[in-house]
């Protein structure tokens, strides 16, 4: 009689990334922070803001600050019809990030996300959790607590209370 092995994957050693593009770069980010994705739409500016910040959005009933990551990480701007605003949580705080297109949804072990490399200097490091080499190139695995300084998220929530006035 044969006996039956079967093997049972720990969830807790993956990580679910939602994938997508700025520029020529593919991104990642874990997917549990994610509130939901939407279309472009109009964003309303918010004066003096920083440069990285486009504005807010009403999102039913809630104004929600909207952060161009191309400008976070001093990209080439390009708004086209494939942008999309991710609603993700960043902490406390609710945001919209600009980015490009969302590519995919991967299941990765979290021992297959590889260390940044120290030599690499780049604005959007500070920000990076690690590497995973996939089959189409390397997928840069960002962390949404660092996106933002302790004084940019102050300097939001100024700009938001400026707004209400």
């Amino acid at each position: 009689m044969k006996k039956k092995i079967t093997q049972t994957a720990d969830v807790s050693d993956n990580i679910q990334l939602i994938c997508f593009k700025l520029g020529a770069e593919e991104y990642g980010f874990d997917i549990m922070q994610i509130k939901e994705i939407m279309r472009y739409q109009k964003i309303t500016p918010i004066p003096k803001a920083a440069s990285f910040i486009e504005g807010v959005i009403n999102l039913r009933g809630m104004v929600i600050p909207v952060i161009d990551l191309r400008k976070r990480f001093e990209l080439p701007v390009d708004v086209n019809i494939k942008c999309r605003i991710i609603i993700a949580q960043v902490e406390t705080k609710i945001v919209g990030l600009i980015i490009d297109d969302v590519t995919d949804i991967v299941m990765l072990p979290k021992t297959s996300i590889l260390p940044s490399p120290k030599t690499v200097k780049g604005v959007e490091v500070e920000y990076l959790d690690g590497m995973a080499d996939m089959e189409r190139g390397l997928l840069l695995v960002l962390n949404l607590n660092r996106l933002l300084t302790a004084e940019e998220k102050g300097a939001i929530d100024e700009s938001l209370e400026r707004g209400k006035k």
